[in-house]
């Protein structure tokens, strides 16, 4: 009985708590770790023009504070609109102006998927409906009703890449954020500038 209390105790505080979680993760090559970095090109790919010239005035500001010089894709490339896939010949394009303006960094920072997934609800209902199959005479499986929620999970990521490197089609650092259900999306985009402004320091 004692223990059953315990369970019961335990699944009331865990039905309080917010669903909302940001899991985050970092990766550095060795060429970032050892390289110097003073000046990067910032782009926020995203098809909200405003969102993306603030967000990239953001980020500017957080590299900055780390010492390096930043240009904003906004300001230096206007005419680049958003698109959400580009070709090949598009992408060398870029490369050959990123490399007129003598820029060989560049940082992208963009939603990487967005996902809507139920689930069964952290709830009285849900936790007692368990306990049914251990009835003698309780309802089989296929006979209960649980109570679903949605979850949406965004996962966003800041990547630089080495555009001298030419023979690299990969990132040489990034940093990724996982957020289900996130409370506020002006806090994960806080989240975010703070990982960001981390994988530069932690190098």
């Amino acid at each position: 009985m004692k223990t059953t209390t315990l369970l019961l105790l335990a699944f009331i505080i865990c039905t309080s708590c917010s669903t909302s979680k940001t899991v985050p993760s970092q990766w550095q090559s060795e060429a970032f770790k050892t390289q110097k970095i003073d000046r990067i090109l910032v782009f926020a790919s995203t098809k909200d023009r405003a969102l993306q010239e603030d967000f990239e005035d953001k980020v500017s500001m957080v590299l900055i504070s780390e010492g390096i010089s930043t240009l904003k894709m906004h300001e230096l490339f206007p005419e680049i609109e958003h698109k959400e896939s580009r070709s090949q010949e598009e992408i060398k394009q870029f490369i050959l102006e990123c490399k007129k303006q003598n820029i060989d960094k560049v940082l992208i920072a963009s939603q990487k998927s967005l996902s809507i997934d139920t689930v069964y609800a952290k709830s009285l209902h849900n936790y007692f409906n368990t306990l049914e199959p251990l009835k003698l005479n309780g309802k089989s499986d296929d006979e209960l009703e649980y109570k679903t929620e949605k979850l949406t999970t965004y996962t966003i990521e800041a990547a630089v890449y080495d555009i001298a490197v030419s023979s690299e089609d990969k990132p040489i650092a990034a940093t990724t954020l996982k957020a289900t259900d996130p409370k506020s999306l002006n806090k994960l985009e806080a989240e975010l500038l703070v990982a960001i402004k981390k994988l530069f320091r932690d190098r």
